[in-house]
């Protein structure tokens, strides 16, 4: 018994040198996990590129954002350049409108001002004419006066200047100038009774208001 004993006691290392291979086997994979793993991670490196190209694109935005900027900055400089010049000449032009406008008016009031001497000028030969007579008759003179007052008249129609009604009718403020005011029962309260100045519009914008006498009621016992 005991001799079979040491035999099978022997054999077992032989059984276990039969065993060594798997268990060498074990761990060669084991020793190659690691491996797999390295080159996993190395895999995983292989990545590392696009991690760089993300981390590169940072750097490569702000000078594109200064490119951009200064870009916008040149064109607005170059829209700035071009209001200020439009901005000068539209002062250039309101200036020589300016001017223009005043000369215009200067020539316009002074062709006027010759237009109406030179119908004037007539009514003053008549006038120098009547004041030249040497006569007695009161009636003659009268009716040169009358012409000429006459003529006057008409070139001051001519030029759109109208007279002015005012006795009889009611006192109108926009049209008269009240001096003074006279109770009286000929005429009711409030109408002009008589005319100091003449009044005179021209195209219908008044030019001057007549200067009247206005009625009034008169008072208990007058």
């Amino acid at each position: 018994m005991d001799q079979k004993t040491t035999e099978t006691e022997e054999k077992d290392p032989c059984c276990g040198s039969e065993l060594e291979p798997e268990a060498a086997a074990d761990e060669h994979s084991q020793a190659d996990a690691p491996a797999s793993e390295c080159e996993e991670a190395g895999d995983a490196g292989d990545g590392s590129p696009d991690d760089g190209d993300q981390a590169r694109a940072p750097e490569d935005e702000p000078e594109e954002a200064q490119d951009e900027g200064e870009a916008a900055l040149a064109a607005a400089k170059a829209e700035a350049a071009a209001n200020y010049d439009r901005f000068l000449r539209a002062s250039a032009e309101l200036d020589n409108l300016r001017k223009r406008t005043v000369r215009l008016r200067s020539d316009s009031r002074e062709e006027a001002l010759r237009d109406v001497l030179l119908q004037v000028a007539p009514l003053l030969d008549n006038m120098r004419r009547a004041l030249a007579q040497e006569t007695d008759d009161a009636a003659a003179l009268r009716q040169g006066v009358e012409l000429i007052q006459n003529q006057f008249q008409d070139v001051l129609k001519g030029y759109g200047l109208e007279e002015i009604e005012a006795v009889g009718k009611p006192f109108d403020p926009n049209y008269h100038d009240a001096m003074m005011e006279v109770p009286t029962d000929e005429h009711p309260p409030g109408t002009v009774v008589q005319e100091m100045e003449k009044g005179y519009a021209l195209r219908d914008k008044v030019v001057r208001p007549s200067r009247v006498v206005v009625s009034k009621a008169p008072e208990e016992g007058e």
